[in-house]
């Protein structure tokens, strides 16, 4: 094993991993079958572990993985370390605000149930989940074909549908609900000794038809997510963990990269995008073909690239410098501010009442403005949350920000989910973001907002009160 300089960072990473695993212990004890499902625990998992500890573990063995920040952060020890106690003060903040928000969601929880209009019986509407499974996957292939979405999307196309890229997002929250109730029937029905060899053919035809249109969008996180939801709809039809579906899922994330990566640098090696889904297709074909050729071009191992995907330690501790630095303008931070402080009135003012109404994306300009790639103007770089509450307010952003989003987290999870099955799927509509917490805060929030009350009609169209106990959420 090679020494590491780093010595610093690996000792603050270590300490914060025990630090994760004390607060994930404190909480499972406290916690029932249902809190396994709890976005604040899933969220040390999947954000703060993924995206701040897994790069820097692998960076013994890789060190790439952290080397190759050192261009723009000369102290990088000192650089890593510190970011990575103030991941651990942003996760500490979290977990209390979904301490703080607890009460207020029992309130909520006690609303949602004396309303006639939540459903509190997992009993879908078949034929109308069906067709919104279908509407979901024609909606995808025309976007990718128009370029406003995976393989041959482009700025120039997403600008011109602007329209279209916010059907598309319902369409993408739509395909997730349906999917995820089609495959929570399917093992119910197993679960009871239901299940028929047709309805295992189609419910797997279902999930590589899901893995097959991730692949097309050129997301590497669509050709995973399929097994993940499939996982959350097992354990809450069995009540078993899913080890089967996270197997498959590990799988399928070395499978993306394999796939993906090699049409990457077959596109940067050619110069040119697809004009059309076919050509994309066949360009995919032609990558693989030639994915021996195409690996001379990096010295990067495939482990390496999956960890380096996954780290943003490195990433938020250059946007934390470029503020220490001073480099900030007033009217940049005055964006990153406006993106949170406006996001109710985003969420629900239309456009045709505001015209002049903002969006907000960042990761281009990190790109060029933080990382100095001036000339490259459509590759979009992620901070990390924690990078982008400094840009908005420093420190005391940080702490208030996380604050409130674990408070978001208790409300939708402890307030919605445990209200009745359509709470659980007013839940599994954001719950992805609540967990993973993306860098663009400011717009996850919106977009949070945005999609509850879709959210709640849409149980109430989609599931139809019968006798019988569905799933309980007690």
């Amino acid at each position: 094993m090679p020494s590491s300089p780093l010595q610093r960072t690996h000792l603050t990473a270590a300490l914060l991993a025990l630090y994760l695993l004390l607060e994930a212990r404190i909480y499972l004890r406290r916690s029932d079958l249902l809190g396994l499902l709890s976005p604040a625990l899933l969220a040390l998992i999947f954000h703060f572990v993924l995206s701040y500890l897994l790069g820097i573990t692998f960076s013994v063995f890789f060190p790439w993985i952290i080397q190759r920040y050192e261009f723009w952060l000369p102290d990088l020890d000192g650089a890593l370390s510190d970011m990575l106690i103030l991941a651990g003060l942003a996760a500490f903040c979290m977990l209390r605000g979904y301490a703080i928000g607890r009460p207020l969601a029992r309130l909520l929880r006690r609303v949602v149930k004396a309303t006639p209009l939540m459903r509190r019986e997992m009993r879908p509407v078949f034929g109308l989940i069906l067709g919104m499974q279908a509407v979901y996957l024609l909606l995808v292939v025309y976007a990718i074909q128009i370029g406003v979405y995976g393989l041959i999307s482009t700025p120039e196309a997403r600008t011109q549908h602007v329209d279209m890229l916010r059907i598309l997002s319902l369409a993408l929250a739509t395909g997730t609900l349906s999917y995820f109730l089609i495959l929570l029937r399917h093992f119910e029905r197993c679960e009871a000794g239901l299940d028929s060899f047709l309805s295992k053919v189609s419910v797997s035809m279902l999930i590589m038809l899901h893995v097959m249109v991730g692949a097309l969008s050129a997301f590497k996180s669509q050709i995973v997510f399929p097994f993940v939801i499939a996982g959350f709809a097992y354990f809450l039809a069995t009540r078993r963990m899913p080890i089967r579906f996270v197997a498959y899922a590990c799988i399928a994330l070395v499978v993306a990269y394999a796939v993906i990566e090699p049409f990457r640098s077959y596109l940067g090696v050619r110069g040119t995008s697809p004009s059309s889904l076919t050509a994309a297709v066949q360009a995919f074909g032609t990558a693989l073909n030639q994915r021996e050729q195409l690996t001379h071009y990096s010295s990067i191992s495939q482990a390496e690239a999956i960890a380096s995907r996954f780290d943003i330690s490195g990433m938020a501790a250059i946007a934390i410098a470029f503020v220490d630095r001073g480099d900030l303008q007033t009217d940049y931070r005055n964006q990153f501010q406006n993106s949170i402080l406006l996001a109710p009135i985003l969420a629900y003012v239309p456009r045709a009442v505001w015209p002049g109404k903002p969006s907000y994306s960042e990761g281009v300009w990190f790109n060029q403005s933080v990382l100095g790639r001036l000339n490259d103007e459509n590759t979009s770089v992620g901070m990390g949350p924690i990078g982008y509450l400094y840009m908005a307010g420093d420190i005391s952003a940080v702490i208030l920000g996380f604050l409130s989003f674990g408070i978001l987290q208790a409300l939708v999870f402890e307030g919605f989910a445990r209200a009745g099955s359509g709470g659980l799927i007013v839940f599994f509509s954001v719950a992805v973001v609540l967990i993973s917490i993306p860098t663009s805060f400011g717009p996850t929030v919106t977009g949070v907002l945005q999609m509850l009350p879709l959210a709640f009609v849409a149980q109430f169209i989609i599931l139809r009160p019968a006798p019988g106990r569905g799933i309980s959420a007690h």
